[in-house]
């Protein structure tokens, strides 16, 4: 097993810092090693890092996702009906401060939170068009344990990751913006294990969205907030949730960018399959597809590495 590569237990001088990225994520050779280690499990640094990437480099997936529709002839009507999809990537410490530390009454630490999101449309969005703020959450299954339990600046300390995708939709008319509709989609590799979790941060999340959106404040955010399960493929071990919850994401985003005629960019059943299928046929089918990705990030990792080095 080499389920010892953990950060703890590697001497310290033999833990170099191998890269900072963007003065935001740090990777230790520790980290490196989890990825190397064909069944250790990822830990936040490495699900910040690669969520990261995504944010500044969504062209490391590219690939299109051909979503079937029922008549050969649908997909050209639907094509001028493409929404404007703007992702948004969360750091799992993030999540857990926002579950274990914000003081929500502090409308000020509030609005400093939700103003670096973006959430609202561009000033200049077409008025027909809809914008979809697309936000990724790692959900760890730490963050719904009571805030007793948590101890700040450890390690999510959860055993299990899953995604949380939040679509906030909403469409400009002249000089007004409409009610947000707001869908939470949960994609889980081990099903329905983080769900309460995954509940947990959604309730959440739909608050502070209450903050930002004025149309949204007199809802009650438990009657509003309904995270649907979606079908995700299953891990077949214990320890490839953090890739899964990687991969999900990355054939996400691949679908949220392909703006060919097939596709309105809307999370359906249809497309996200689509998504799937198409996503794992490109990493080289389930067999190989985790093996894959821990190379692939491994191999980033190096390179950008190699590029920041001082010498």
């Amino acid at each position: 097993g080499c389920h010892h590569c953990s950060r703890d237990n590697l001497p310290k001088m033999t833990n170099k810092l191998i890269l900072n990225y963007l003065g935001d994520a740090v990777i230790y050779s520790s980290d490196l090693a989890l990825l190397d280690c064909p069944n250790s499990w990822l830990n936040s640094d490495l699900i910040h890092f690669h969520f990261l990437r995504l944010q500044n480099e969504p062209n490391l997936v590219v690939g299109s996702v051909d979503v079937k529709s029922g008549k050969e002839d649908a997909a050209a009507d639907s094509r001028g009906e493409y929404s404007n999809i703007d992702c948004l990537f969360l750091d799992p410490t993030l999540i857990s401060f926002i579950m274990h530390q914000l003081d929500e009454s502090d409308e000020d630490e509030v609005s400093s939170l939700t103003s670096a999101w973006n959430l609202s449309p561009p000033n200049d969005a077409d008025a027909t068009q809809q914008n979809i703020k697309r936000i990724f959450l790692p959900i760890n299954d730490e963050h719904q344990s009571s805030r007793m339990n948590y101890t700040p600046g450890q390690h999510a300390g959860g055993s299990h990751w899953s995604l949380l995708v939040i679509d906030i939709i909403t469409t400009t008319s002249k000089n007004n913006e409409t009610k947000p509709k707001i869908q939470f989609y949960s994609f889980d590799s081990h099903h329905g294990y983080n769900i309460s979790a995954a509940k947990a941060v959604a309730n959440k999340m739909y608050s502070l969205f209450q903050h930002h959106y004025s149309s949204l404040q007199k809802d009650d955010a438990i009657t509003r907030v309904n995270v649907i399960e979606c079908q995700a493929l299953q891990q077949n071990n214990g320890y490839d949730c953090g890739v899964y919850t990687l991969g999900f994401a990355e054939a996400l985003l691949r679908l949220s960018n392909d703006k060919s005629g097939s596709n309105n960019g809307l999370l359906d059943e249809k497309a996200i399959e689509a998504a799937f299928t198409s996503y794992m046929n490109d990493m080289g089918g389930q067999i190989h597809f985790a093996s894959n990705l821990r190379r692939r990030i491994g191999d980033d990792i190096r390179k950008l590495a190699d590029i920041n080095s001082p010498n």
